[in-house]
């Protein structure tokens, strides 16, 4: 089960988001919108997860924008 650990907004008006799943922490950096909704978690998460692993998205792939954080 997904959760979302933390998220915040930042200087910029954007926001962070650790989302905590299967395959551990992830960070998400300049984030438009974030909810503590399951579906939209999800997509955030598998596709940051997708990202991690090589594959390319429109806005997650940014450098910097996905980490996996260290247990």
């Amino acid at each position: 089960m997904l959760k979302l650990e933390y998220h915040c907004q930042t200087e910029n008006g954007l926001y962070l988001a650790k989302i905590n799943g299967p395959h551990g922490l992830i960070e998400i950096k300049d984030l438009v919108w974030i909810i503590d909704r399951k579906d939209i978690l999800e997509c955030y998460y598998w596709e940051s997860w997708a990202v991690l692993q090589g594959a390319y998205h429109c806005c997650f792939s940014i450098p910097g924008k996905v980490t996996l954080l260290p247990k």
